[in-house]
């Protein structure tokens, strides 16, 4: 392509890489409202950590967009794609579509210079909704599990609500105090020992209960998944947590996911970072460890909120604050910027906002866009035409705001509204 607008690369790499390493997500609009018309490719830097904020009202496409940023990351050449690999944290079950071709937009596709096409994503389920999805007939590759053993007693207190200076709080953590570091334990071990706690007695069945109901969620298991079985070199997972909606406490158990994910992938990022690094100075090529990952996650507000605290807060601030040296990065997409950690919003170096019409939404970005702005954002949104796709484009590096039209996805998008109409 020649002529395009990139977008999160710093002069430096510029200057080295040109537009290697860099993924097609839109074309540049230009003039305002029904006057205008599309023009330069618009790519975005994928082979950095970056922070990015994806936002915009429901129905903008906030998940659609998503879909074409893990698209491109799988698009590259393998060189590139082999160091790294992609997280999605899947809340509505929407991405097993994109092992199917969008064959239904080939002409719209035809005219962006591009074809339908599947992608061999790898769809992970918790192991223990395996007889769920294949009673509903749902293909999936594989399962992922965690052991009880990888939690502290926050993980706990977090997942089943528990204020830690209650009285249930405090047997909790005298029971955790008890447990921890006696090895690989399970959720029956955990029991025993509340069991013959000197505690009252409605309390103690009050957290058996709890810790019952943890162990129907399926995603406990003494073997737990290796990491490396999850984020693998030039692969895209995508990790189905849309059953937990039907459970009581549905979020708690996402961000306890999402949360343990978090630490077990910067961890192994951080060890594999140090590898690479000494590799270097050894003249090797420090390939060949943990690749440099993205996690995308929708509904990121419910994850890590601007009020209160869920168990994925702490590690998702972790991946904000440390994450580009280690070589992390986070897509966090939401309808409600106003909601997201402040943190997050404040340390997103790359933005892409559809239209948002909340007056508490718009003043959240407008804490991002303000130093880049000549006008308030409504000016520039105004300017968009009303179309689907349409969005601006906030790059930290080049400090400017670009307005663009997403390009559409080469891969079936199952997450479009149903209609009572059908053709």
């Amino acid at each position: 392509m020649l002529n395009e607008i990139l977008v999160g690369r710093d002069l430096f790499d510029l200057a080295k890489y040109g537009s290697k390493g860099m993924g097609y997500i839109a074309k540049h609009i230009v003039g305002d409202k029904g006057e205008t018309h599309l023009t330069t490719p618009v790519l975005f830097d994928l082979s950095r950590p970056h922070i990015l904020g994806l936002f915009g009202k429901r129905g903008q496409g906030k998940s659609y967009t998503m879909g074409n940023l893990i698209e491109e990351l799988m698009l590259f050449p393998d060189n590139i794609r082999r160091n790294l690999a992609g997280v999605v944290i899947d809340t509505m079950g929407i991405y097993w579509s994109m092992k199917y071709p969008n064959d239904r937009d080939s002409e719209l596709l035809s005219e962006w210079g591009l074809k339908p096409r599947a992608f061999d994503i790898n769809l992970m389920i918790p192991f223990g909704h395996k007889k769920l999805f294949e009673d509903d007939n749902v293909p999936f590759d594989s399962i992922f599990s965690f052991k009880p053993s990888e939690l502290n007693t926050s993980d706990w207190a977090l997942s089943f609500n528990i204020e830690l200076d209650t009285e249930m709080g405090i047997l909790l953590q005298r029971v955790m105090k008890q447990i921890l570091g006696t090895g690989n334990y399970s959720i029956d071990d955990i029991i025993e020992v509340i069991k013959d706690e000197d505690a009252e007695k409605l309390t103690k069945e009050n957290l058996i209960n709890r810790f019952i109901v943890a162990d129907e969620w399926g995603i406990f298991n003494q073997d737990g998944s290796n990491i490396h079985s999850i984020v693998k070199p030039g692969k895209v997972t995508v990790i189905d947590v849309s059953h937990f909606s039907q459970a009581s406490g549905g979020w708690s158990v996402k961000s306890l996911v999402v949360g343990l994910l978090s630490r077990k992938i910067l961890d192994a990022r951080i060890k594999a970072r140090r590898m690479e690094e000494e590799e270097s100075l050894e003249g090797g090529s420090g390939e060949g460890h943990m690749p440099i990952t993205w996690m995308f996650i929708d509904e990121a507000h419910e994850f890590l909120p601007m009020v209160g605290t869920t168990a994925a807060s702490l590690p998702l601030l972790q991946w904000v604050k440390v994450g580009r040296e280690p070589g992390v990065s986070l897509v966090l997409a939401t309808q409600m910027p106003n909601k997201l950690h402040q943190e997050a919003i404040s340390q997103c170096d790359l933005v892409l906002t559809h239209r948002l019409t909340s007056s508490k939404d718009i003043d959240a970005l407008t804490q991002v866009m303000q130093s880049y702005m000549k006008y308030g954002i409504e000016n520039y949104f105004d300017t968009l035409p009303k179309v689907k796709g349409a969005a601006l484009v906030l790059d930290d590096n080049s400090e400017k705001l670009i307005p663009v039209r997403v390009r559409p996805r080469m891969s079936w998008h199952a997450g479009g509204s149903p209609i009572a109409i059908k053709d």
